[in-house]
């Protein structure tokens, strides 16, 4: 399975850096997960990378995305389409591109669906490789973006707490530190 992994797991990696504005956070998270844990399997890093992959495909007709504040606490409705609809779409690519393994397929579904769970060992890896990307990538992106800077200091503060491991704390410090002063310099 590996050597066919790897195919399928570049071609994944081809369709993000094509389709996607959030590329290099999706990339990322696949990163961190390996740094996280360097025995993580193909599974979880394939899952890691897709996990924001819904953003790649617009609504469908009638499909209606539920309200998002940024806040994961109030976001459950969100969190979950977010998850399913992800897991969905990463499951039509794996077919499109010839991967045929279902219970392979199942637990890549289920680990991009509850990406922002935690409370489990795979949940929690996945979330905080998630966590640390969104710091490093896209807390620079939505500073800079103009929006609202006490609800991104809250979403910062949101993601570094949520943090499940003293290594993940560790690794997110410094991207949770300069997003915390960009935001102060404002």
């Amino acid at each position: 399975m590996a050597e066919q992994f790897s195919d399928i797991t570049n071609k994944l990696e081809n369709f993000i850096r094509e389709k996607n504005v959030e590329a290099e956070h999706m990339l990322r998270t696949g990163f961190w997960l390996c740094e996280l844990d360097p025995a993580a399997d193909e599974v979880m890093y394939a899952a890691a990378i897709c996990h924001d992959i819904e953003r790649c495909f617009p609504l469908r007709d009638g499909e209606v995305k539920p309200l998002k504040t940024g806040d994961d606490k109030n976001d459950g409705e969100y969190l979950v389409w977010h998850g399913q609809r992800s897991a969905e779409f990463t499951e039509k690519l794996l077919q499109e591109f010839g991967f045929a393994d279902a219970d392979a397929i199942a637990r890549i579904k289920t680990l991009i669906a509850e990406h922002s769970l935690g409370g489990a060992p795979e949940r929690d890896l996945m979330m905080d490789a998630d966590s640390i990307s969104l710091l490093e990538n896209n807390a620079p992106l939505f500073i800079k973006s103009g929006k609202d800077k006490e609800k991104l200091r809250q979403k910062f503060e949101s993601e570094f707490a949520r943090l499940s491991s003293e290594k993940a704390k560790k690794l997110a410090e410094p991207f949770y530190d300069m997003a915390t002063e960009m935001i102060n310099r404002l």
